[in-house]
């Protein structure tokens, strides 16, 4: 929770992002999770860099399930968190992870709830070793396909994707894998795994470890495919989409030498309504007034811009997150209004 103290520390895993930024006088301290390495981790990593500049200071545990972030965010257990968009719909509605709260309960922490700004990512990937006898979409059946985490959004997306493409259930003609990024990785690489489906930027340290392995392929998704129902419901729910791969981003995928469709997806940085108007507004400040340094070092974020920071944000602004975006100009629509 929400604190303040004389010390100034680094996060738990990224002091030497904030190095030479610190400051002996007084901050302010926050508890956030994010993910394992991948999108919503470098966002909030760069969120502690920038914000420890203003004198805030963001504990950040990673590794996590955004799911489940969120509800800690909601019971003020953190302060801020990255999360998906799909799934707060789903806390809203006391559905899918969120069915065994009840409506009441789920609804009543979704309330809780405050959206800083919202981003694009990066896409799913839908990968088997180029050597492998799966050859379509089709050959995963009676196979062990990795989806993501337990109780993760996106190991629905994932089990969404195949659904849309082969009308296979989980666990019925496929076996799906559901493991912690980290031990997805590693069952990739040692072969305990038939298929890998999981969101990655671009480009993806984890998509170039597999490729300096041996050559990967991508299962193909069509123009067609994308215009069967199934795959419109799939990418149809907030903080989804469809775009491109672009050709030759990876030497290492043998398919990429065109561009391969696939589903998009795109997150979130919430914080608890809890957490002081001052405390989210310098984290908010910090992070897009130094947006072109990020750019530079970090252009698979390019579509994050002080003129687009609401991308697929589904959670009301917190006050001051809204207090910055306008004092800059950036028109905040309706739905995005800090509730009253």
């Amino acid at each position: 929770m929400y604190k303040t103290s004389i010390a100034l520390a680094g996060t738990l895993f990224g002091a030497a992002l904030i190095a030479g930024h610190s400051s002996p006088t007084l901050a302010q301290s926050i508890k956030a999770e994010t993910a394992g390495p991948g999108c919503p981790h470098t966002v909030m990593i760069l969120s502690a860099k920038y914000a420890s500049r203003a004198g805030v200071n963001i504990q950040v545990n990673e590794g996590k399930t955004l799911t489940k972030s969120a509800m800690l965010v909601a019971q003020k257990k953190i302060d801020i968190a990255s999360f998906v968009p799909a799934p707060y719909v789903f806390m809203k509605k006391g559905v899918a992870m969120y069915k065994k709260l009840g409506k009441k309960r789920s609804s009543a922490m979704a309330a809780n709830l405050r959206g800083m700004y919202g981003y694009e990512c990066g896409f799913y990937h839908p990968i088997v070793w180029d050597k492998s006898p799966i050859k379509k979409w089709s050959d995963l059946k009676g196979k062990k396909v990795f989806t993501g985490p337990p109780s993760g959004a996106a190991a629905v997306m994932s089990e969404s994707f195949i659904r849309a493409m082969t009308g296979f259930e989980p666990n019925k003609e496929y076996t799906a894998v559901r493991l912690n990024w980290g031990s997805g990785q590693q069952a990739m690489r040692d072969g305990q795994l038939d298929a890998y489906v999981r969101p990655m930027t671009v480009p993806s340290a984890m998509m170039e470890e597999l490729v300096g392995i041996r050559p990967v392929r991508l299962l193909e998704v069509t123009k067609a495919d994308t215009a069967k129902s199934g795959f419109k419901k799939m990418v149809g729910v907030p903080g989804r989409g469809v775009g491109k791969l672009p050709a030759n981003t990876y030497k290492g995928i043998v398919n990429n030498r065109t561009d391969q469709i696939l589903p998009s997806f795109g997150l979130t940085q919430i914080a608890g309504a809890h957490v002081p108007d001052d405390v989210i507004y310098k984290i908010t400040k910090g992070y897009f007034d130094n947006i072109a340094e990020i750019h530079k070092a970090n252009p698979w974020l390019a579509n994050m811009s002080r003129k687009n920071p609401f991308s697929v944000l589904n959670v009301p602004l917190h006050p001051g997150a809204y207090k910055y975006f306008k004092e800059i100009g950036v028109k905040v629509p309706k739905r995005l209004m800090p509730p009253a």
